[in-house]
């Protein structure tokens, strides 16, 4: 909704079709990774095949090492698939994300079960990361932690506003955000991701 500031405020619920969109890329490249391991394994079979009938069984030890390779990462691809799918088998608390968006930043709250767990704030340079799903958006303020906006509680004119400064995308009407001045909103916690503390969360 639009504020008497002239702000764009939204309330967003983390569901588990959020968690499903915002690990959906994750999968897929899980199941690129297999099926791409899956390939190089057959051709390496067939190729120590090949070698050890022209009895060259040094091309085909290489080969059946390259192919123990390709199983690794195929390995790995599953047990990443099968710990997103762990991960989105299990039960969520109730959160609650509140966010207010300004030219240049973004206010945060978080609230699990009712109860206010981070009050931060984020400026636009913070954010390192995109994506634009069915529902919802995704912004990353670190490699493992992104804001969460549901569209469907967006107007057209907000998700234009947003597409705009976040995806430089280009698209009907926009809202002309009040700066994020320091200072403000008045929150008695603020936390600026800056670009070492991201790099503290990545390690």
């Amino acid at each position: 909704m639009i504020t008497e500031k002239n702000t764009i405020k939204i309330r967003s619920e983390f569901t588990a079709e959020a968690k499903k969109e915002l690990v959906a890329p994750s999968r897929k490249a899980s199941n690129k990774l297999i099926l791409g391991s899956l390939a190089f394994a057959f051709v390496f079979i067939v190729l120590i095949f090949i070698f050890y009938y022209f009895k060259k069984t040094d091309l085909a030890g290489l080969m059946f090492g390259l192919f123990l390779f390709s199983l690794l990462i195929m390995a790995d691809g599953a047990m990443i698939k099968y710990s997103i799918k762990k991960d989105l088998q299990k039960s969520m608390p109730r959160t609650i994300y509140e966010y207010e968006f300004y030219n240049g930043g973004i206010a945060a709250k978080e609230e699990i079960e009712g109860e206010i767990m981070h009050i931060s704030k984020y400026y636009d340079r913070s954010i390192c990361k995109t994506l634009d799903g069915k529902r919802y958006m995704f912004l990353y303020v670190s490699s493992s932690m992104a804001l969460v906006i549901d569209k469907s509680l967006l107007s057209p004119e907000e998700i234009a506003t947003l597409k705009a400064i976040y995806f430089k995308e280009y698209s009907g009407d926009r809202i002309k955000l009040p700066d994020f001045k320091p200072g403000t909103p008045d929150f008695v916690q603020v936390e600026e991701i800056t670009e070492e503390k991201r790099t503290q969360d990545q390690q």
